[in-house]
């Protein structure tokens, strides 16, 4: 009786033990995933920010051009950037960047969560 109840003991434990592990390795799973997730946005950021600068250093040049002066376009290129940034000034502020961003990272886990439930 002792025995069979050592073996109910043992078999808990070991269940126990194997559900912790499950979980580590589903929660190292899901950081891998994430942190993979955050370097490719980085990436696509950064070569994102290097298209826009060359882009802008074009435009510019073609503004100049266009208005046979040498720094007008720089001047426009540049008041075009301003106001993007007073634009994202104003929605950090207001919140709403914030809540967009919250509502789009939620609804990509629960796209995530549900392709997992599914296979």
């Amino acid at each position: 009786m002792a025995s069979s109840a050592r073996k109910v003991i043992d078999n808990i434990v070991e269940f126990i033990e194997v559900k912790t592990e499950q979980i580590k390795l589903r929660i190292i799973a899901r950081v891998a995933r994430m942190l993979s997730g955050v370097l490719a946005l980085s990436m696509l950021a950064i070569l994102t920010f290097f298209f826009l600068f060359f882009l802008s250093f074009a435009f510019a040049e073609m503004i100049n051009a266009a208005l046979d002066h040498t720094y007008y376009g720089y001047l426009i290129i540049a008041s075009v950037y301003f106001l993007i940034i007073i634009l994202v000034v104003i929605l950090v502020k207001s919140r709403k960047l914030q809540k967009w961003i919250e509502l789009l990272i939620v609804k990509l886990e629960e796209a995530k969560y549900e392709q997992e439930r599914d296979n």
